[in-house]
């Protein structure tokens, strides 16, 4: 059976990244994959995070010695233009494309002032004056290095090969001059948990009084401002829970003062599955272009419905109607509006939570996720490299 090697800058749970890696290394592993992993930084959860692989060592490590041993190395996220190439011409390799970074000076692809969602190819001069306006790193330092940023995309420009987990992330690579025969759809593999009745799971939790969710990193591009923003329109009582931890996190609970007791932040869970329970409606407030957004397939399994904005591949699993509430980008009165439909509404909300049950049951399951990762370690390799090309049978 195949080996295969994912590289990524962080050992740990940080995001949906992660967790993707985790719960893909788990599944490829009960079928007779060897997973091994490869990263620059360990953070919290590390050792659970690592139990997941066959073998981990560092970039560095990997840099000194071969690596032809594996039949495809994947960069989830890995910043050191010289790695990318070592790892390249060691072996096989392709490159999960799970946010904007590689393309994207500002990390964000929206713009610095209107933050509207940004359209273009990435072009080094107009992308590196744009980056000049981002905002400072907490110790008021600009870290941005525009040479390094254009060298790495070039050297993961060369690897030939590329993954993603949305059409919408598909069609963005293709305007950055991908061609698309060589950018490959494999859907994530998300758990249905149990079914349980959601007005029992409520009255038990809530005594009452309907809880929303958000989760996710308390950074900008999450958007959690414009969704407390939307709050203030909000006349239905009820909670929002907000889990995750961020840089934004100071400025968000300031935000959050006048709500008093009615926005709870619980800060970073191992297990976001837990939070889900008991929940009227996950929100979804982002503001850059989400490029999945695992969590929202995960509320979906859990029999939640969905509220959010229409930006990046939302729409792929929220259909408005069915399984959720979707909203103009930015619409904060249009979003206030569509919490309050269902949080008084809990038939239409569990009825729509019941479809979304359905979509994760026949679009997001670990056979889908596995014939993804045959058919692709199957195909023609593209990588291009010193040394012969291998082929995987």
């Amino acid at each position: 059976m195949p080996r295969i090697r994912f590289v990524n800058q962080y050992a740990g749970i940080i995001g949906g990244i992660e967790r993707y890696m985790e719960r893909t290394a788990r599944l490829l592993r009960q079928n007779g994959f060897t997973v091994d992993c490869c990263y620059a930084e360990k953070t919290q959860d590390s050792e659970r995070f690592l139990a997941a692989f066959d073998r981990a060592e560092t970039i560095s490590e990997a840099a000194v010695r071969d690596g032809s041993e594996y039949d495809l190395t994947v960069l989830h996220k890995v910043r050191d233009a010289a790695a990318v190439r070592t790892l390249r011409n060691a072996s096989r390799t392709a490159v999960f494309i799970h946010d904007h970074e590689y393309y994207c000076p500002r990390r964000s692809y929206y713009y610095p002032v209107t933050r509207k969602n940004c359209s273009r190819a990435y072009c080094e001069f107009l992308c590196g004056c744009c980056a000049m306006l981002r905002r400072p790193a907490p110790d008021n330092t600009f870290r941005a290095n525009f040479g390094g940023f254009a060298s790495l995309w070039r050297e993961i420009r060369l690897c030939g090969e590329f993954i993603v987990l949305s059409g919408f992330m598909r069609g963005i690579l293709v305007r950055q001059g991908i061609p698309e025969e060589r950018i490959s759809l494999i859907p994530p593999a998300v758990t249905l948990p149990p079914e349980s009745s959601p007005s029992e799971s409520e009255t038990e939790k809530n005594e009452g009084v309907p809880h929303i969710l958000v989760i996710g990193q308390l950074i900008r591009g999450k958007g959690i401002d414009r969704l407390l923003a939307a709050m203030h329109g909000v006349k239905t009582p009820c909670i929002l829970d907000i889990v995750g931890t961020g840089n934004d996190e100071a400025y968000l609970k300031q935000l959050a003062g006048p709500f008093g007791t009615s926005v709870v932040f619980h800060g970073y869970s191992p297990n976001p599955d837990d939070a889900f329970r008991g929940i009227r409606t996950a929100v979804l407030p982002w503001r850059w272009q989400e490029p999945f957004g695992l969590v929202g397939p995960e509320a979906l399994a859990h029999g939640v419905p969905l509220v959010g904005f229409d930006v990046g591949a939302v729409r792929e699993y929220l259909i408005d109607g069915q399984t959720g509430l979707l909203v103009p980008p930015g619409d904060t009165d249009a979003l206030a509006k569509a919490i309050d439909r269902l949080l008084n509404a809990p038939e239409e909300a569990a009825s729509m939570g019941h479809r979304g049950r359905r979509l994760v049951s026949t679009r997001f399951t670990d056979e889908l996720l596995l014939q993804g990762w045959r058919d692709f370690l199957n195909r023609p390799s593209a990588t291009v490299r010193s040394g012969p090309e291998r082929s995987v049978s």
